[in-house]
């Protein structure tokens, strides 16, 4: 597994990272079911085998934290650990003050607790705002936790453009995690590009779009025919290619510089094992990364999943 430096700070990350939602709760397109904690558990420690060492979890993804605790994999020499806290920010609340304090210091004194840890690798937020980042309160918590010990680095999990910009430019956070795949390449231009320039970590989400870039597709709900149809026309580029379409959508974030670890998430090895492979096969070609450009949607509404119309 191909490594690696997670922006500025001394982490080596394996350039794939497991997302951990699905074992900790049902999650995804389609009729879905918690995997059980043995399940779990010999997932977590068959991804080490493969060499991946990024695990991105949170306080409100179900068991997710507590099985990787039961794991031990937090541990082991190398493995990064990154959570986050602070879900009701996403959801638009705004609490003050000792208010503040207190929620997210009871979300990280419980997600170390599910860990069996000290401390965590990467310390994220999940959510906030540009005029909450910039207020500076949020900031001054996190950074509060991390002289405590509780963290060794800080990261922001963010939407759009402007909460991630914002960010960046604190100087605080040393790691972003936000949205990029063949079919939504809207932070590219300004979020990646920023990145890179001051060398903030980028952890990437959502490669295969919610299943969009998979044979899930066609189960994806009435109003996002766009993503459909290019879904579509990206497969085809892959068959000519001679691989599968989730090999190039991995492929296709592999290709962008400012990533350091793209994340799958799933609950299944062979799933794991196939996205491995994807990796081993390296970056796609140039003339291949110039017709997947030719893909992206900029619309919101077909793009971002929190946005989609209910699954039937």
């Amino acid at each position: 597994m191909e490594t690696k430096l997670l922006g500025r700070t001394n982490l080596k990350v394996s350039r794939l990272g497991l997302g951990t939602a699905e074992i900790g709760f049902a999650y995804g397109i389609g009729l879905r079911t918690l995997p059980s904690e043995d399940e779990a558990v010999k997932l977590l420690k068959k991804a080490v085998n493969l060499g991946i060492n990024y695990f991105d979890t949170a306080y409100f993804y179900g068991l997710a934290e507590e099985r990787i605790g039961k794991s031990g994999i937090a541990k082991k020499d190398g493995i990064v650990i990154a959570t986050k806290c602070g879900q009701f920010l996403e959801k638009g609340e705004d609490p003050r003050g000792k208010e503040l304090e207190k929620r997210l210091r009871e979300q990280i004194e419980a997600s170390l607790k599910n860990l069996k840890v000290d401390s965590v690798s990467v310390l994220m937020l999940h959510g906030g705002s540009e005029e909450q980042i910039k207020r500076g309160e949020l900031v001054h918590i996190l950074k509060k936790f991390q002289t405590e010990g509780k963290a060794g680095f800080l990261g922001i999990s963010t939407r759009g453009e402007e909460a991630p910009l914002a960010a960046i430019e604190s100087g605080v956070f040393d790691v972003v995690q936000t949205a990029y795949s063949i079919l939504d390449q809207r932070m590219a231009k300004r979020v990646l590009f920023l990145a890179l320039k001051k060398n903030i970590g980028i952890v990437n989400r959502s490669v295969l779009l919610k299943g969009s870039l998979t044979g899930l597709v066609s189960k994806l709900p009435k109003g996002l025919e766009m993503l459909q149809r290019n879904s579509g026309k990206a497969k085809k580029i892959a068959e000519e290619l001679g691989c599968d379409l989730p090999e190039l959508a991995i492929r296709f974030t592999l290709s962008e510089p400012s990533i350091s670890t793209s994340l799958i998430g799933t609950n299944k090895i062979e799933n794991l094992e196939k996205s491995c492979r994807a990796i081993e096969a390296g970056p796609l070609p140039e003339d291949v990364i110039k017709k997947l450009r030719k893909l992206a949607i900029d619309d919101p509404m077909q793009v971002d999943p929190s946005k989609w119309p209910p699954l039937v």
